[in-house]
Order: structure tokens, then sequence, then C-alpha cells
């Protein structure tokens, strides 16, 4: 999702970094470039997103954190169980099922979020590519996320 240039993605009129007048979501969350594996710093400092933009990012890492991986999420709700899906021997059709699934219940815990509609997956090497829409009251946006 984020590009290896984040100075020119940061610039990129596209991504809300400021407060999103259709969205009002409360949380707060920073910019995390998963290519480099760390947050992204401007002028010494985390760069923080508000609105659509910090909730895209906390559904970003909500699809790529697993769920019994790591023993801080064991008894909370946000987390998933995709890699044996994706890495596994399942159908198509039932693999897909199972990660619109597990992603969206995840995914409407946080009251924010309605619902994720319009899926569609793509292959591209080793990764899996999701495609989705979110349903949130002020309206809708769409999201990609390579795991």
């Amino acid at each position: 999702m984020f590009p290896e240039d984040t100075e020119s993605y940061l610039e990129n009129e596209e991504i809300a970094i400021v407060e999103n007048e259709t969205l009002a979501f409360n949380g707060q969350a920073f910019l995390y470039d998963y290519q480099k594996g760390d947050f992204v710093i401007r002028d010494g400092k985390l760069v923080e997103l508000t609105g659509q933009a910090a909730l895209e990012a906390w559904l970003e890492k909500l699809i790529r954190t697993e769920k019994f991986r790591f023993k801080i999420y064991e008894e909370v709700d946000y987390a998933v169980t995709l890699e044996d899906l994706i890495g596994g021997v399942w159908p198509k059709g039932f693999v897909e099922a199972e990660i619109k699934r597990e992603i969206t219940e995840a995914a409407v815990t946080n009251t924010y979020i309605e619902d994720l509609v319009d899926w569609s997956f793509e292959r591209d090497g080793s990764y899996l590519i999701i495609n989705f829409t979110v349903i949130v009251a002020a309206g809708s946006f769409e999201m990609e996320v390579a795991v």
C-alpha cells in the first residue's frame, strides 16, 4: 500500500493526513511503511494520520495482524487468521469466502465501519492482493491490501 518514496506519497493529495471532513474517525494512527517495516518519520516526528487515513491504517494493520501468533492478541477482537488460508491448499472459492468472513467480522468491531463489500482478489507472485469497499456512515472508500 505504501510506496518506497514516502515523501512523494505524503505529498499526494489522495492521502488525508489531516482530518478528513467526511469521516471524523477519532482513533489515532501513524503512517507505517510495511515495505521498510518501520514508521514514517518527518521532521523527527511520527507522521500522524486522522480521519479516513487513520481508519485505513487501522484496517490494514488489522488485516496484517495474525490472531494467534502474538500473545497480546489472544483475548481481543483485533486480528485475523489468514496465514493458513493464504498458504494452504484449499479451493480458491473457499479461501476467498473465509478471508471475507474473517476480515469483515473483525472490521465491524470498529464502530465507524458498517460493512465491507465489493471484494476482489488477485495473485501477484507470493502476494495476495485484497480489494474491497469500506462502508461508513458518511459514505464509502476503497481499500487495497497486499498480504
